[in-house]
């Protein structure tokens, strides 16, 4: 009975094995598995060529941006420098010292060294006018017309300007020196020493700063002189002494003007003590007065 079970079980499992996919006998439902499998392992090479599109379009906006910085950082600190060097005012030093350059040059005038001695009075105005602002941080803040500049906003570090200023006023004297001489050099060193250090400091103690302001804008010519000539004569003067006597009827008038905005900065003004505005109209008078018998000098002297 045990054996006649045992062959039935024997024929019926043959007969399930006959009726099964045997991959033998039945290649193509053998190969289906691989032929899906080597699809889905082919199907990402169809779409491998987006993420490398997206990876080189994400560096080059890492690029761009990065130029970007770059270029706005430039813009940024390249325009505090214009703004603490007062470089509209710088320039009009300049020119002082171009005329002063041209006069003292006779009938020959050095295109080179007239550029060289504008370059270096360029740089040394801008390290004056740099370390003024340093200076002057908390004062300017209280001031409308000074509070939006470079220190007083925040756009730039007090240690940032002194070390831009100490390098180009560093330069400035060089250069003067190599391309000019010693004595254009120190004028430019001592001038710039007599606005930073002892013109800044007096503008909260005195109203005699004016007058110390003035002898600080005369200067320039004079330097321009002593570049071209390498002396210092009377004919030299003139030019200086019309600039010294024209400032302060310029600087009284701005005073004056301002005067509510200077107190405000802490500043000595002969305007504060002057309500009516008088004393301040006769000294500016008197000093353009100064500059009619300059003139005739002037012309005496040519």
């Amino acid at each position: 009975m045990w054996r006649g079970g045992s062959a039935a079980a024997s024929a019926a499992r043959a007969l399930r094995s006959r009726l099964l996919a045997d991959p033998i006998h039945h290649p193509s439902t053998a190969i289906g598995p691989i032929a899906s499998a080597r699809a889905a392992s082919s199907a990402p090479s169809a779409t491998a060529p987006a993420p490398t599109v997206a990876e080189a379009a994400a560096a080059a906006s890492v690029v761009s941006s990065g130029d970007r910085s770059i270029s706005e950082v430039l813009r940024h600190y390249g325009g505090c420098y214009l703004e603490l060097s007062k470089a509209r005012l710088s320039a009009l030093v300049v020119a002082t010292s171009g005329a002063g350059y041209v006069l003292g040059s006779g009938n020959i005038i050095d295109i080179v060294g007239l550029c060289y001695t504008c370059t270096g009075t360029m740089m040394v105005a801008a390290s004056a006018n740099t370390l003024n602002q340093v200076f002057e941080i908390k004062n300017d803040a209280k001031m409308k017309r000074t509070m939006r500049r470079p220190l007083p906003s925040g756009r730039i570090s007090p240690m940032h300007a002194a070390m831009w200023a100490t390098s180009v006023g560093a330069a400035g004297t060089a250069l003067l020196a190599c391309k000019a001489n010693g004595l254009a050099a120190g004028l430019a060193a001592s001038n710039l020493i007599l606005y930073a250090f002892v013109y800044t400091p007096l503008k909260q103690i005195h109203p005699v700063n004016t007058w110390v302001g003035a002898v600080v804008g005369a200067i320039p010519p004079l330097l321009g002189w002593a570049a071209a000539a390498s002396e210092v004569s009377l004919n030299s003067m003139v030019l200086p002494a019309a600039l010294y006597y024209w400032q302060l009827p310029h600087f009284m008038a701005l005073a004056y003007l301002c005067r509510d905005d200077y107190l405000a900065g802490g500043y000595r003004m002969l305007s504060f003590a002057d309500p009516t505005g008088k004393r301040t109209a006769w000294v500016s008078l008197r000093n353009c007065l100064y500059m009619l018998p300059l003139g005739l000098f002037a012309y005496n002297c040519k």
